[in-house]
């Protein structure tokens, strides 16, 4: 009788651990759109930029240079993005998708009417299905992450999910050093020198620079493809969210943020984690593409 018993209470306790484990979100997952998206662990950690990384800039007093100040401590909830940038291929299918319905769900409200989500101002070598897309906006970004199930990540989120939640400092997604530090390319940027040395002109297949990736596992957040997120831009909204959970970004603006930089992107300090590009929701551009988030539920 006791060892039944014994064999009961066991039973129990093994069930009661499978069972808290399975509430706990797996560390990757698949979404409906076929991407690869990676755990974002919360935490706390420092969003901004710190005091010298922009000495040697003579138009650091720019605003939205400025704006990166202060370096102040924001607390993320956990949620997933996508490992790697959208590619042409998965975009192909989200128009292939709207083109053959009426649906129009996913639209953002404000979107203007006579304004589709195909892509403008690329050419052939923006275009290959494994390379991320580019030439869209802010509301085809929008529209596709909707369609996806997904949604654009917040600016607080992307800086968390390539700076790190370990309380460490990165300038990059991989740490301090420069992007072609003793001779290993982290990201498809377009160096000072013009050259094209780390092997692209134009978009490379994304996770072609594996040792560029963050501290959460996500690939190409600096490089390749210019990433819009959900947030309007406030100059000086980080002086608004010290000890801010979950900042959602300001309620109204003119401009929505762009992260991350692009193959296009001349100076290494454009590519930096702490960097605010800015860019009008309903212009296309050849060098902005799309990254998805997904909330836990």
């Amino acid at each position: 009788m006791k060892k039944s018993y014994k064999l009961y209470f066991s039973g129990c306790v093994l069930s009661l651990i499978v069972m808290a484990c399975g509430m706990n979100p797996p560390p990757v997952k698949k979404a409906k759109d076929g991407s690869e998206m990676k755990l974002v662990t919360g935490g706390s950690f420092s969003m901004g930029s710190r005091e010298g990384e922009l000495e040697d800039l003579y138009f650091k007093s720019w605003k939205n240079y400025a704006s990166e100040k202060p370096l102040h401590k924001v607390t993320i909830s956990s949620f997933y993005m996508d490992t790697y940038e959208v590619t042409n291929a998965q975009y192909d299918r989200f128009l292939e998708d709207i083109n053959s319905s009426s649906d129009r769900t996913m639209d953002h409200e404000f979107q203007p009417q006579d304004q589709n989500h195909e892509r403008q101002y690329v050419n052939e070598h923006l275009t290959i299905s494994t390379h991320p897309v580019v030439g869209i906006n802010w509301f085809d970004a929008y529209a596709y992450c909707k369609w996806a199930e997904k949604r654009l990540p917040t600016e607080a989120e992307w800086e968390y999910a390539a700076r790190g939640g370990d309380g460490v400092y990165r300038t990059y997604p991989w740490g301090n050093e420069r992007p072609n530090h003793e001779g290993i390319w982290r990201a498809n940027y377009y160096p000072e020198d013009k050259s094209n040395l780390d092997g692209w002109l134009y978009t490379s297949p994304p996770g072609t620079f594996p040792d560029g990736v963050s501290p959460f596992g996500i690939q190409d957040m600096t490089g390749n493809a210019e990433e819009w997120v959900q947030d309007w831009l406030d100059f000086d909204y980080y002086s608004k969210t010290e000890g801010a959970t979950d900042p959602q970004g300001p309620g109204h603006g003119r401009m929505r943020v762009i992260k991350g930089g692009s193959y296009g992107t001349p100076e290494i300090y454009m590519i930096r984690i702490a960097m605010r590009l800015y860019g009008s929701p309903g212009i296309k551009s050849e060098l902005q593409g799309i990254r998805c988030a997904q909330s836990i539920d």
